[in-house]
């Protein structure tokens, strides 16, 4: 028996590859973007995949999704909420409306998403929902944005509601990728190493879905050292992270 799932980001990247994956592996797929296009190209040839428009940043959007997919299927098994933009540059100079945008589409949007499937999930007493995040979250970064800023509020959200919809048999995942090249990641003009696919990117989450593992983070000779250093005293790290980008 097929399940049913909805991706968000869907329509390029790991959103994309995962669809692909997912389709071939008992899933009927949802993948939601911005680009209608872009999704109906993803989709095209496989009966598996749907694709349906809509803008995460809208609550108004994401409430519709949910919608069209419970009246076609009475459940949604799993929610992979991937759907991110990426605004590189420092903090120096502070952009309120590009700054919104990353903020409404990053956090705003798994919030939106959230709210709009969480109900069903708690009268149907199980779920699945997983949160894309990223690694720049873990620590202040020079040079990370708001974009870090972002990421590291949803790795708080996926935590907090890991713990408060325990009751209710609803499975959270957080994911933080390394470097994937993706449109998103093409914006960076510094070299990015242990660069890997969005395909094998996706393969990797793919690969931990039905794991019990909370955090699903790769490629671990890239993020271990990040983690480490999340416990540096601050004196220490600020001196590091200077040191490391030459900061005066």
């Amino acid at each position: 028996m097929s399940r049913v799932c909805w991706i968000t980001g869907g329509g390029s990247g790991i959103g994309a590859e995962l669809a692909k994956i997912l389709s071939k592996n008992s899933y009927i797929v949802f993948i939601s973007g911005r680009t209608k296009s872009k999704l109906n190209n993803i989709a095209k040839n496989n009966k598996s995949i749907i694709p349906v428009a809509g803008d995460v940043s809208h609550l108004k959007d994401c409430k519709k999704i949910v919608d069209t997919i419970h009246k076609k299927f009475k459940i949604i098994d799993l929610v992979i909420l991937n759907a991110a933009t990426y605004s590189p540059g420092s903090m120096e100079n502070l952009n309120v409306k590009e700054i919104k945008k990353v903020v409404d589409i990053n956090l705003m949007g798994v919030i939106n998403c959230l709210s709009s499937v969480i109900s069903e999930m708690k009268k149907n007493k199980g779920g699945h929902l997983m949160i894309v995040s990223s690694p720049a979250g873990y620590r202040g970064l020079p040079g990370a944005g708001i974009y870090g800023v972002t990421k590291s509020a949803v790795t708080f959200l996926a935590e907090t509601i890991k713990l408060e919809y325990e009751k209710f048999n609803i499975k959270v995942q957080v994911v933080h990728p390394g470097f994937v090249k993706t449109p998103m990641t093409d914006k960076n003009k510094f070299k990015m190493p242990f660069l890997i696919t969005s395909q094998k990117a996706a393969h990797r989450i793919a690969d931990k879905i039905n794991t019990n593992d909370f955090e699903i983070y790769f490629p671990k000779r890239l993020l271990l050292g990040m983690k480490l250093l999340k416990f540096l005293p601050n004196k220490l790290y600020f001196k590091l992270i200077r040191k490391l980008v030459q900061l005066p």
